[in-house]
C-alpha cells in the first residue's frame, strides 16, 4: 500500500494508509473489514456508489455496533441508550483492500495497492458490489501506471487472476499480451515456472484463445486471397503476378511466412498498445 502520511481533508476526513484509518467525524455508518478494521464513513457516498452496499445498509437489522475488542466504552445519553452510534456493516473484504476502495469512493487522493494480486482483488471487489463508476476510475488509474500494469512479465498472472475473479476486461487484455510469448507449450511454461500461476482450466481457455486467433487469421487471409484485391491493385505497376493473381511480392509474403509470424505482423499495432515495452519481431510455435 501507499506509504503516504496521515492526511486530513477540509471536511475533517482522516486517512492513514499505514494504520488503515478512514475516519469521518460525522460518520453515520461503520464498515467493518474481514480482519476487523473499522472505517467510519458517510452512508450517502456508499449508497450512491453501490446499489448492493446501499441495499445492505438500508436493510441492516443492527443499528448499533456489534461487540468488539475495543476497551473504549460506548458513550451513552441520559436515557441510557447509545448516543449517535453509527450502524455497523460487516464486509467480507480485507482492511487494506477496503481502505483502497474507499479512496475511490470519497473525494480523497486514490490509493492503488502496490501488488498485482491486491490490485486485481480491488477490481474484483468493485465489480462484486456493482460500483461501475468506481471500477472505471480504478481502471483509468491503472492505465496511467509506468511500467504498464499488463505487460509481458505480468500477463500470465493477471490472466489467471482475471479468470479467478471474473474480470473479463483484464482477461482479454492479458490474453492479447500473451500473443507475444515465444511459446505456450507445457515444457516451456514449466521451465519458466509459470505453470504454478494458473490452474489447468484457465490455461486451456488461454490456449483456445490462441487457437481462435490463428483460425480467424487463416480465414481472413483466405478471404483476402479471394477478394477483389486485383481490382484495387490494377493501377499499380506490378510487373509480375503469381498464380493466385496477387503481386509476386505479396503472394510470397503470405505464403512464406508461418501463420504465427503473420499474427505478429498483422496485429503489431494492437500488441504495441497492450505491451508497448516489447518490439514483436517474431512469434514462435504454440
Amino acid at each position: 500500500m501507499s506509504t503516504a502520511a496521515t492526511k486530513t481533508s477540509p471536511s475533517g476526513l482522516v486517512v492513514s494508509p499505514e494504520n488503515l484509518l478512514f475516519d469521518y467525524p460525522e460518520a453515520d455508518v461503520i464498515l467493518r473489514s474481514r480482519d476487523s478494521y473499522e472505517f467510519r464513513v458517510l452512508k450517502l457516498y456508499i449508497v450512491n456508489s453501490s446499489p448492493i452496499l446501499g441495499e445492505k445498509l438500508l436493510l441492516s437489522p443492527n443499528p448499533h455496533p456489534e461487540p468488539t475488542a475495543s476497551a473504549i466504552p460506548v458513550e451513552s445519553n441520559v436515557e441510557g441508550t447509545a448516543a449517535n452510534v453509527p450502524c455497523v456493516v460487516q464486509l467480507p473484504v480485507d482492511g487494506a483492500i477496503l481502505l483502497s476502495l474507499l479512496t475511490y469512493v470519497f473525494p480523497v487522493p486514490p490509493i492503488l495497492p502496490s501488488t498485482t494480486e491486491h490490485v486485481m482483488e480491488l477490481l474484483s471487489v468493485a465489480q462484486m458490489y456493482k460500483m461501475d463508476v468506481v471500477l472505471t476510475h480504478i481502471r483509468m488509474h491503472i492505465a496511467q501506471q509506468e511500467p504498464p500494469f499488463i505487460r509481458e512479465e505480468t500477463a500470465f498472472l493477471i490472466y489467471s487472476l482475471s479468470q479467478k475473479y471474473g474480470l473479463r476486461t483484464e482477461a482479454l487484455q492479458a490474453a492479447r499480451c500473451t500473443l507475444s510469448f515465444s511459446s505456450l507449450t507445457i515444457e516451456d511454461l514449466s521451465e519458466e515456472k509459470k505453470l504454478d500461476l494458473m490452474p489447468g482450466a484457465f490455461l486451456h481457455e488461454l490456449w483456445k484463445y490462441h487457437q481462435r486467433v490463428r483460425s480467424n487469421l487463416t480465414s481472413d487471409l483466405e478471404e483476402f486471397r479471394n477478394s477483389n484485391v486485383l481490382t484495387l491493385l490494377e493501377n499499380l505497376s506490378c510487373s509480375q503476378l503469381a498464380n493466385s493473381g496477387l503481386p509476386v511480392w505479396l503472394d510470397s509474403y503470405i505464403s512464406d511466412q508461418s501463420i504465427l509470424e503473420i499474427v505478429v505482423r498483422m496485429t503489431h499495432g494492437l500488441l504495441a498498445q497492450v505491451c508497448p515495452e516489447r518490439r514483436y519481431s517474431r512469434f514462435g510455435a504454440l
